[in-house]
């Protein structure tokens, strides 16, 4: 075979990759990533989880911290990490199944104490060292069946300094997870780092991050931009005793988009005043890769009575003579303006990214009659502002078939009822009219610039049964562990929404527990994440259309997925021209994928 012919065929087969192979939505899918991803988000412990008590076993407050949170007293050091709901006796993973969160923690803090395990672990190798005033030791969980992280350690006999008195508690106190150095400054877990990178994702909703739902002060107090969370606070986690509901700091906010290279998605506190966005706008300008785009939400669902930032709107909007969903409209606008005027002109739209989300119901009732309008009567046209209308993708369905109260709907029947409910919400067109060709069509109609996005999605059938949230809990966690699953994700997503026009998604969560509160994660657990398929299902949406074996592009290597039974074969013993490279007597794709083993389309 000449290399004419090598090279025709060559093209003619990755154009039926690209046009046959399965469809790839690259830029389009986001995930949520929460404070304490399930199998680790920091590489130090201590930076994702403050449960800190007496010795008594009594909560702190704010007299018994310093202002950072550190305890200022002897104190005990909590953590859980098993599956819910196992404190109660009760495990709701018919698995059972567990992060492994066994071997040796490399642990550190200022001053000195008398360092004892409660529970769950054991203490060696202390060590205080005067000069730098530093206590050093290390915590073993053991493994396997322990291994889920549930321990308790006793810090007793205090001293922040030598000339401190007994009792007076300690500063910095660190555990870094096992297969670090114990002097790392790597911040970030490896695991967490390395599935944002293999999915490619689109963009990091950081809601959950930083807290978005525990807004919990009251109008007209404002929160202030020195009230942040700070990096060298004693936790990522809120610590309502020194005043800080908030979680994730922005400086890690900026350094995890930084190193993963993909989007922040960011809610900013209805609370915040003015100059706290001014001063988050020209931090992220003058901090965040320039390359990246800014995804701006106010808040998070601020509709929803569930979540104290509600209140706080609502009481903002009956001062201001407006309704809540008027209020919401309005601050959308003020967030534009601000980081408008932070970033210079042409910056909205393109870098920055204004995004007004709403309930998926209400697209008639909230979002054309009463919020776009509001804007374009108040500000001039939303498209100057606002780039993209977001609802909710979410699918569900019923989960028990016959009489009330029976538990019979197996693992198929779930399954089926999801795909049912993602296809009836394609379109609708009585009642609330609110179905997603509805409101990808009334984004148009409005011409922003971003159409119609979804600020959160995925598999939610978990919230259908609240009033009795253990019903059938087995088969559903185990649907959500099936390769079904996985196709139902990549059909909501790609078929039933960015298919019809939506621009950008986001999934609820990375990764989660999976029990009766929810299984938001596409994995639950990040060290992990292709045992679950719906982190595969990910994959496959992030990458380009024909990339069979998902590695983010398009190369040789996918035709022997895609035809591995086509052979281009032939007589190559009087073809001086033959491409056969491997010296087999024959032109097939192992050719091919030598020939191509650096190309990529």
């Amino acid at each position: 075979m000449s290399k004419d012919k090598f090279y025709a065929i060559f093209f003619i087969v990755t154009a039926a990759i690209v046009s046959q192979g399965q469809a790839g939505y690259p830029g389009k899918l986001g995930v949520g990533f929460g404070l304490s991803q399930r199998g680790g988000t920091f590489v130090d412990l201590v930076k994702e989880n403050y449960r800190w008590s007496k010795a008594d076993g009594s909560d702190l407050n704010g007299l018994d911290v310093d202002s950072a949170g550190w305890p200022a007293r002897d104190c005990r050091y909590i953590h859980d990490g098993r599956p819910v709901a196992e404190w109660e006796g009760l495990i709701d993973d018919p698995d059972a199944y567990r992060v492994n969160m066994s071997g040796t923690y490399k642990c550190s803090f200022t001053g000195q104490a008398t360092v004892s395990v409660d529970l769950g672990g054991a203490v060696s190798n202390k060590v205080y060292d005067s000069g730098i005033n530093k206590t050093t030791f290390d915590f073993a969980i053991p493994a396997p069946a322990a291994g889920h992280g549930f321990f308790v350690i006793r810090f007793a006999s205090t001293k922040r300094t030598s000339s401190s008195p007994a009792g007076s508690g300690i500063t910095d106190f660190k555990m870094i997870r096992p297969g670090y150095p114990a002097d790392t400054n790597q911040l970030w877990h490896t695991p967490a780092l390395n599935a944002l990178a293999e999915a490619n994702f689109a963009a990091i909703r950081f809601m959950g991050f930083t807290s978005s739902n525990s807004e919990s002060i009251t109008y007209t107090t404002k929160t202030q931009w020195s009230q942040r969370k700070l990096p060298t606070d004693a936790s990522q986690a809120g610590i309502l005793t020194i005043g800080k509901w908030d979680g994730g700091c922005w400086e890690y906010v900026i350094d995890l988009a930084n190193r993963t290279k993909i989007s922040p998605w960011i809610n900013i506190p209805v609370s915040a005043d003015t100059n706290y966005v001014t001063q988050l706008a020209t931090m992220l300008r003058d901090n965040l890769d320039p390359n990246l785009k800014i995804y701006v939400e106010s808040s998070n669902e601020v509709w929803n009575s569930s979540f104290p930032q509600r209140a706080w709107s609502v009481a903002q909007a009956t001062a201001l003579g407006i309704s809540e969903h008027q209020n919401h409209a309005r601050r959308s606008v003020e967030l534009a303006q601000v980081f408008g005027s932070v970033f210079g002109a042409g910056s909205l739209n393109s870098r920055v990214r204004v995004m007004l989300c709403s309930h998926a119901p209400m697209l008639e009732w909230w979002v054309d009659d009463i919020m776009l309008p509001y804007i374009q009567s108040h500000f001039g046209p939303p498209k100057n502002y606002i780039y993209a209308i977001c609802r909710q993708t979410y699918f569900g369905g019923p989960l028990a078939t016959g009489a009330a109260g029976t538990d019979t709907n197996t693992v198929d029947e779930i399954l089926t009822s999801c795909h049912n409910n993602i296809t009836e919400q394609i379109s609708e067109t009585s009642g609330n009219y609110a179905g997603r060709q509805q409101w990808i069509a009334k984004a148009a109609l409005w011409q922003l610039a971003g159409g119609c996005g979804s600020y959160e999605g995925g598999n939610d059938f978990m919230s259908t049964e609240w009033g009795n949230p253990r019903r059938n809990i087995a088969n559903r966690i185990r649907a959500v562990r099936s390769a079904r699953m996985g196709d139902e994700i990549y059909y909501n997503f790609a078929n039933a929404f960015f298919d019809l026009g939506g621009t950008i998604a986001m999934n609820l969560e990375l990764s989660s527990s999976y029990c009766r509160y929810g299984c938001w994660g596409f994995t639950d657990d990040i060290s992990n994440p292709d045992r679950n398929y719906m982190f595969k299902a990910a994959r496959r949406l992030c990458s380009p259309a024909g990339d069979l074996n998902i590695d983010k592009h398009v190369d040789l290597s996918d035709m022997g997925i895609f035809t591995p039974q086509w052979l281009i074969s032939g007589d190559c013993s009087a073809d001086p021209e033959c491409a056969d490279l491997d010296n087999q007597g024959d032109v097939d794709f192992k050719d091919f994928a030598i020939m191509g083993q650096n190309w990529g389309l």
